[in-house]
């Protein structure tokens, strides 16, 4: 029987010639789409992550990880293929219901002594239930308001950082590195509802209200072992945010630029838990609360078509609750750097998570810097290489740094 390299190698090969040669490959539509109902639609995709970690030192040492994901969701909603423009109150709302596997071997971190995954996919194996809900989206109206109820994550619309989606590194992928136990950051989920008022120039006031009882269950439902305790507790968020630069929203700039909107975000939160747990570590429940903050927005460069450079920060009100005093990332993003490449992405970001000396007192912080680049095969496959340095793994001082080397593959139909 093969291996999961010895079937991935080859495949890696023939799309880095793509590459190479400069082939620009578009999908036949036909391949990926079937004809369906025009209130209804469906994703589903295939990531992996083959990573290859090395730690340097007196102890020096190797470890690798493949993981995988299946994502499978549907949407329905009368509004799916209509223009804003046209929607009547009913268009506006949808139901959403979500899935993902994961498989693998989500521990290299674990291996390699860093205290956060190398990895985005690195979450307990199994089946999830991600998403259940029920979503309303706001129109082309001057004033308008959005509201998502059921079994909901935070970060997919409440501290949602698009530009994060192009780094592999968890730490860097997670906004803020959320790290209190049992908040719903994704495959997480809990009952919550989202409400948000939107106005065109003004930018978008949301509020978050989140019920935390039930996140391990929920989690543990199709059989996972969540690796988290139970526990009793909610959450709350408020957040405004706004496109300083309505111009990069544009339907025609889109066209040929791929990357996100610019955005300036802050927020707060508020929260309480207690964990049902007999250990005597102190895991951070309690009451916890915190500010953020990030900007993204277009740098002039003299490479690429279009770029971005963005900054977010986090500070912990409760030091002694929060497992992260304090948070700062940042980053530079390039599409079409390489001539005859429009869509490829440079990606290079970095970031800094400093422990709680009262949760934990013998560390201080760890860091992260990831370079990667997406090659954009074609519009439904991309490959992703990427090279890490991981510095001060877990924050003691044992592990000089951690070098990592690897690539996230996406095929989406």
């Amino acid at each position: 029987m093969l291996t999961n390299a010895e079937l991935i190698v080859p495949t890696i090969m023939q799309l880095g010639l793509l590459f190479i040669t400069g082939a620009s490959v578009m999908a036949d539509e036909s391949f990926f789409n079937t004809d369906q109902p025009n209130w209804f639609e469906y994703n589903l995709e295939l990531i992996a992550e083959p990573v290859l970690g090395e730690s340097s030192g007196p102890n020096n040492f190797s470890a690798s990880s493949w993981i995988q994901q299946i994502s499978a969701g549907i949407t329905l909603g009368t509004g799916l293929n209509k223009n804003r423009n046209d929607w009547s109150e009913l268009d506006h709302w949808n139901v959403q219901v979500e899935f993902n596997q994961f498989t693998g071997n989500p521990s290299l971190n674990e291996q390699l002594g860093s205290v956060y995954p190398l990895q985005t996919l690195a979450s307990p194996i199994g089946t999830w239930l991600t998403q259940a809900s029920v979503e309303r989206i706001e129109g082309e109206k001057q004033i308008d308001w959005s509201m998502k109820a059921g079994l909901i994550s935070i970060e997919k619309d409440i501290m949602e950082i698009p530009v994060l989606n192009y780094y592999i590194n968890s730490s860097l992928n997670t906004p803020y590195n959320v790290s209190i136990v049992g908040q719903p950051i994704s495959p997480f989920i809990a009952p919550g509802t989202q409400i948000g008022a939107h106005h065109k120039q003004l930018g978008t006031l949301e509020y978050g209200y989140y019920y935390l009882n039930k996140t391990q269950q929920l989690a543990s439902a199709l059989g996972v072992n969540p690796e988290i305790p139970k526990l009793k507790g909610n959450l709350q968020i408020l957040q405004w945010s706004l496109n300083p630069f309505q111009a990069f929203t544009d339907d025609t700039f889109k066209t040929k630029h791929s990357l996100p909107d610019p955005v300036i975000q802050v927020g707060s939160y508020l929260g309480a838990s207690k964990l049902d747990t007999s250990k005597s570590e102190n895991l951070g429940d309690g009451v916890n609360s915190g500010i953020y903050g990030t900007i993204t927005f277009p740098l002039a460069l003299p490479i690429g078509q279009d770029n971005r450079i963005w900054m977010s920060g986090s500070l912990s009100l409760t030091e002694e609750n929060n497992p992260l005093s304090n948070f700062m990332a940042g980053g530079i993003l390039s599409q079409g750097t390489i001539p005859g490449r429009p869509m490829d992405i440079l990606a290079l970001g970095f970031n800094r998570s400093r422990f709680s000396q009262s949760i934990t007192p013998n560390k201080s912080y760890e860091g992260v810097v990831e370079l990667n680049y997406t090659i954009q095969i074609f519009e439904n496959l991309q490959i992703q290489p990427l090279i890490q340095r991981i510095i001060n793994p877990s924050g003691a001082k044992s592990v000089q740094s951690i070098w990592a080397a690897g690539a996230q593959i996406n095929l989406s139909l």
